[in-house]
């Protein structure tokens, strides 16, 4: 089995000549393990083994994974599933999507259980079903033609300016960033910086064709996972087999929203002056940047749709 490996080495977990240690554990099977630091260095090294490579592997935080399924969805035709399977090599400062998998342990461990695992199929060049977890996405479309990306998350509002602050002071265990969330909580209510974050933006939105009825909002989030940002489920139990990816809106009160913030986190209510559920199409124009999968675009207005994406194969071990 033939594996490709980039380490991005802008991550905050990824240092300069990683790629020995990467070669000293997967031995043979990795046909390049290359370290990069921008998306053109890694679109090069996608194009030139895109149609070598039996798997691929992306060594860093979310962002550098959103960078290499996007990349691999263009290459491999933008179709409804991206076929190479991925394995997310963690070494970011959240790692929020290899929870999911889930992928335990540091990155070396996780390496080498991928080592045994593509020792034992021997040249058979397939992962085998119980290795895979398969995970829809949301597809972004901004008004800019050409620019179609991929997620699993996206934010706007306060998760978004309290992640550009996480991101910009590179925190580095989830304690750190949970304490910061918190503390900027505090700011809040003791009356001290509240301007920087607990603020409303103002969006006009779109869900399934209808427009939503509030124009002024504190959280947007989108997500195919249940904990999308700051770490709680701000959601109902939605109907089990309705498509499509969560979806909230919150567009109430500050000082009601963080009353009843453990009953909101809990899914046990729905907080008024909100939209809480699964969604097909959604679209947005709003005065404020976005974090998607951790990147960020730091814009003050943006304009776009987001509708079911296809489906990845991220491998577990």
């Amino acid at each position: 089995m033939k594996v490709a490996i980039i380490c991005n080495t802008n991550a905050a977990k990824v240092k300069k000549g990683i790629s020995e240690r990467v070669k000293a554990i997967l031995k043979h099977h990795a046909i390049v393990v290359a370290e990069t630091s921008n998306s053109e260095e890694l679109e090069g090294i996608v194009s030139r083994y895109i149609d070598e490579a039996d798997v691929w592997c992306f060594i860093g935080g979310d962002g550098t994974l959103n960078r290499g399924l996007n990349i691999l969805w263009q290459k491999t035709g933008m179709k409804d599933e991206i076929p190479i399977p991925v394995l997310h090599g963690k070494a970011g400062s959240l790692n929020a999507i290899p929870m999911k998998v889930p992928l335990k342990g540091d990155l070396d461990d996780i390496l080498i259980r991928f080592y045994d695992l593509i020792s034992q199929l021997g040249n058979s060049g397939r992962i085998p079903r119980d290795n895979i977890r398969k995970f829809g996405t949301i597809r972004i479309d901004p008004d800019k033609p050409n620019h179609s990306m991929l997620c699993f998350t996206f934010f706007l509002g306060v998760p978004f300016l309290i992640s550009k602050e996480v991101i910009q002071q590179k925190l580095d265990s989830h304690r750190s960033i949970m304490q910061f969330v918190y503390s900027t909580i505090a700011k809040f209510v003791v009356g001290r910086d509240s301007h920087k974050f607990i603020r409303k933006i103002k969006a006009e939105i779109e869900i399934e064709g209808k427009k939503y009825l509030y124009q002024q909002h504190y959280v947007i989030v989108g997500s195919v996972f249940r904990e999308p940002a700051l770490f709680f489920r701000p959601f109902l139990e939605p109907e089990k087999y309705k498509n499509g990816f969560y979806f909230l809106v919150y567009s109430g009160d500050a000082w009601t929203a963080l009353r009843n913030f453990r009953i909101y986190a809990r899914g046990i209510k729905t907080p008024p002056h909100s939209f809480s559920d699964i969604a097909s199409e959604v679209k947005i124009s709003a005065t404020s940047g976005m974090n998607f999968d951790g990147e960020l675009i730091d814009s003050s207005h943006l304009k776009f749709r987001a509708t079911v994406g296809p489906t990845v194969n991220l491998i577990r071990v």
